[in-house]
């Protein structure tokens, strides 16, 4: 049987995220989030009387991102295996889930990618990712 390193691997956009691990032999997905989704309906507060100027898509994608990081937290609150995170997404919503982790769960950032991989499958993510900066072995193809 595989082992799992010891790392949360986050690929998010404005609108879906994924989390995943790697079993041994590949990254693989195993929760998924979407914005308009019953686990994360970002799309709840938008649209506000109180802020006729903004975006109700930008809210959407700002929330979202809030919620992301909520579930990031708590994924790493609650299991003790994991020692690392490693994010990707898009710059700007990098910067929202960064904003938003808590101070014990960033100090587990190894690296954050500045891409939007949300559609790329699982076998083909781990060329995207610079395994030594993990800390972890490379993986021999």
């Amino acid at each position: 049987m595989a082992t799992q390193d010891p790392v949360l691997y986050a690929v998010c956009d404005g609108e879906k995220a994924r989390f995943l691990r790697f079993d041994g032999q590949q990254l693989r997905t195993f929760q998924r989030f979407g914005a308009h989704s019953g686990e994360t309906d970002a799309i709840g507060e938008v649209g506000s009387i109180k802020q006729p100027r903004t975006d109700p898509h930008a809210q959407v994608k700002e929330r979202f991102a809030r919620e992301i990081a909520q579930e990031i937290n708590q994924a790493l609150q609650q299991d003790s295996a994991l020692e690392g995170l490693v994010l990707s997404a898009p710059p700007h919503v990098l910067h929202d889930i960064r904003e938003h982790l808590s101070k014990a769960v960033a100090k587990k950032l190894i690296k954050s990618e500045s891409k939007d991989l949300t559609n790329t499958p699982d076998h083909d993510l781990m060329s995207h990712f610079d395994r030594p900066a993990t800390g972890w072995p490379q993986m021999t193809p």
